[in-house]
């Protein structure tokens, strides 16, 4: 008796094989996958982004915070440097006002100011330790610091020699006690001759202009 055997798979069989030697469909699963994980990359990119411009947003934000804080310093410095002007500007006068009075008694008739110009300077020193200070080891002394006056004053004397009355104008300055007493140093800075000048009785005199400048004595600053 013969046996006979029924093979009820063939044809799916037969189906597989066909689908195992199209390589066409192979690729378009492959391009089906690679695309899938272009679209999950790029909405991962694009919530990424969206994420960043949210930072920036913040980021921009606050620097406008700071850059209006900034020009509020900013006023608040313009204002504070005015202030301080005010104020130098006042202690100025208190020490111009005496110095000018002491001047204006001094002048003889024969001298003419043009111009008087005062001004404070600051000063520092004593800060520098010596070799024996610095080889014991010891602190050096804190700089102090100074505020002097400068007084200098352009004129010009009217005489038959006005050279002359310029010196004694000079000395009168430097003899006189108020004034001799605050001032530490009086220079001549320039004299020259120029042109004549006819006086009141109709006379011609040599004019000759001329720059002094007074220091005054240093003040320790408060």
């Amino acid at each position: 008796m013969t046996a006979i055997t029924l093979n009820l798979l063939a044809e799916e069989q037969l189906a597989q094989q066909e689908r195992a030697r199209d390589p066409l469909k192979g690729f378009i699963a492959i391009g089906i996958g690679v695309i899938a994980v272009v679209v999950a990359l790029g909405g991962m990119f694009s919530a990424m982004a969206v994420q960043k411009r949210g930072d920036l947003a913040a980021i921009e934000a606050r620097w406008a915070q700071i850059d209006d804080e900034g020009s509020e310093a900013g006023e608040f410095q313009k204002i504070k440097s005015l202030a301080d002007d005010i104020v130098a500007i006042n202690r100025s006068r208190a020490l111009i006002a005496p110095q000018l009075a002491m001047v204006k008694e001094i002048v003889p008739p024969t001298i003419q100011l043009a111009q008087l110009d005062l001004a404070l300077s600051q000063e520092s020193g004593g800060g520098d330790a010596s070799g024996e200070q610095a080889a014991s080891g010891k602190k050096p002394a804190r700089p102090k610091s100074s505020e002097r006056l400068i007084l200098r004053m352009d004129g010009r004397a009217v005489s038959s020699r006005p050279e002359l009355e310029v010196d004694k104008f000079l000395q009168t300055l430097r003899t006189d006690a108020r004034f001799s007493a605050a001032v530490e140093d009086i220079q001549l800075r320039s004299i020259a001759r120029v042109s004549q000048e006819t006086d009141k009785t109709g006379n011609t005199l040599p004019t000759a202009n001329f720059v002094i400048e007074c220091r005054y004595k240093a003040k320790e600053s408060k």
